[in-house]
């Protein structure tokens, strides 16, 4: 670092001295490190390419728009949704038990939708679908939010929930299911929020 600043920058010594650093300030104080902070994309990919499904996302990525471009907008969406659900503490939490309950192909088939991009286009919910989404905790508080856009947003998100079903097996698709319909409301409409846009 002292003799030779730009080999010690090449050689990624300077991502281990921030990791070593980050981890002493973890074991002093949990809550001052973001839970948001996003991999490098040569990290990510390697991680990713340690299953067949995370193969597949990222030779898909590569194909459509290049893999770091994906990866940046998924990773900024999901921090987005993330740092709205409470304390640090809280996040990371979350993460964790996203991590440890949803399986791979789940996981991959949602930061696959993430990735999909804002704007699709769909044809507004129907009265009583919007009714039958205000009746959750969730729900109800995104529908008094959204106001007079409410038929576009949940038909935005029964759109976007369909289509990562059908990217899923079924037995991934229940683990996913599982895990979301017994997390609460404000983590939920968090998610809710950035997936309607």
């Amino acid at each position: 670092m002292k003799s030779d600043f730009a080999r010690y920058e090449d050689e990624g010594l300077n991502k281990e001295y921030l990791a070593l650093l980050e981890a002493e300030q973890y074991e002093v104080d949990p809550d001052s490190i973001p839970a948001t902070r996003p991999l490098a994309a040569d990290q990510s990919r390697t991680e990713l390419c340690s299953s067949e499904a995370g193969r597949k996302l990222v030779h898909d990525w590569d194909r459509s728009g290049g893999f770091k471009a994906h990866l940046v907008n998924v990773q900024r969406d999901v921090g987005e949704m993330v740092r709205t659900i409470g304390r640090v503490r809280d996040q990371r939490v979350f993460m964790e038990h996203f991590d440890r309950e949803v399986p791979i192909p789940a996981r991959l088939a949602v930061y696959d939708e993430i990735a999909a991009g804002r704007g699709l286009y769909v044809t507004p919910a129907a009265p009583s679908e919007v009714k039958h989404f205000a009746a959750t905790p969730a729900g109800g508080l995104l529908v008094a939010e959204w106001g007079s856009s409410a038929p576009e947003k949940v038909a935005m998100l029964r759109a976007r929930a369909k289509r990562m079903t059908a990217a899923m097996t079924e037995g991934d698709a229940d683990g996913f299911w599982t895990w979301f319909d017994n997390l609460d409301a404000a983590p939920v409409a968090a998610i809710f929020r950035k997936l309607a846009e």
